[in-house]
């Protein structure tokens, strides 16, 4: 989804704060007719929707794989995510079973998945 930022406090990878009006792809969020989002979520009322982005879900991404330890987060509502060793999610949310399938897996694996994924 392509979002424009409308206020301060929303923070890239590398901890700087991202301008107001910079129009950025993202994976999508649930989000009502005026593009805020349905659900609590930390950038509400921050960005408006203006479109479907670079073919629909596009992640803001960084050329650098994530890196680990990774670790599996309750979401909340049946989703779970996968975040990185800065705590950033890697990837879209996931279901429990997935979840826990991953955190099953070896480090060189979750290292792959996450890799992958965070290109989602």
């Amino acid at each position: 989804m392509r979002i424009r930022i409308t206020a301060g406090g929303i923070y890239d990878g590398e901890g700087k704060e991202i301008p107001v009006g910079t129009e950025l792809d993202v994976a999508d969020f649930d989000v009502n007719d005026e593009g805020q989002p349905v659900e609590p979520h930390p950038w509400g009322g921050r960005f408006v929707a203006i479109g479907d982005g670079k073919g629909g879900k596009t992640a803001v991404t960084n050329d650098e794989p994530p890196v680990g330890p990774f670790t599996v987060v309750d979401g909340g509502k049946g989703w779970w995510t996968i975040q990185d060793g800065k705590g950033e999610k890697v990837g879209a949310s996931v279901r429990e079973d997935d979840a826990k399938a991953f955190d099953t897996m070896s480090d060189d694996d979750k290292a792959a998945f996450a890799a992958e994924h965070a290109k989602a």
